[in-house]
């Protein structure tokens, strides 16, 4: 019977792998997402080295503390369900302020953070799909393979954090003393924050 799921679980996987490969006509290339999302760091590979790379340190040293068991999985499930609910709701806001704007420099901003939302419910689809199976394998023995699991789980983790640092980074609001709001942005080169602020008037 184990054998029948072994194979099982191998063919579907080759078939995954396979729908993956064409480029053409692919609901389940994900490539471009991510090299959208690569692309907002282009000039500014320090904080790029930040974001992705750093937390490798970091999940090495938190693996040697403590490996995910069976707690710590379920409640990054819960966490992960809300986050992915959250992202949604601010693709839907964005989404509507994308049909309001005109300006290009502003469109490029929105873009951005759109591609933005949209790589971190990836990252927490991948994560909630690897939580899913340890669970279901129900295997936590302090093996090789469970540090290595633990590693790449704690690693999304910590990146899925700081990618939402960065979506609140992009407009932080300050204060607001109504009717004045004072807000920062944080824009691409060639960005005129005038104009900016005129379409957010006009939206107000």
């Amino acid at each position: 019977m184990n054998n029948i799921i072994t194979i099982l679980c191998i063919i579907g996987g080759l078939v995954l792998l396979l729908s993956l490969l064409p480029k053409n006509s692919n609901f389940l290339d994900v490539r471009s997402i991510f090299t959208q999302h690569f692309n907002v760091f282009r000039g500014n590979w320090l904080q790029f080295f930040g974001i992705f790379i750093v937390p490798i340190l970091f999940s090495i040293g938190i693996v040697q503390i403590r490996c995910v068991d069976k707690e710590i999985l379920n409640n990054l499930n819960i966490v992960l369900s809300i986050l992915i609910a959250m992202f949604f709701s601010v693709l839907s806001i964005l989404s509507a302020i994308d049909g309001q704007i005109r300006r290009d420099k502003y469109q490029q901003l929105l873009t951005e953070t759109f591609t933005t939302t949209i790589f971190e419910i990836i990252l927490c689809l991948l994560l909630l799909l690897i939580s899913f199976i340890v669970l279901f394998i129900g295997v936590f023995e302090k093996t090789v393979i469970l540090k290595i699991i633990s590693g790449i789980i704690y690693y999304l983790t910590i990146v899925t954090i700081l990618n939402i640092l960065v979506i609140i980074k992009r407009i932080n609001i300050l204060s607001m003393d109504l009717p004045k709001v004072t807000f920062e942005v944080e824009c691409s080169k060639g960005t005129y924050v005038r104009s900016i602020c005129h379409d957010i008037g006009q939206l107000l």
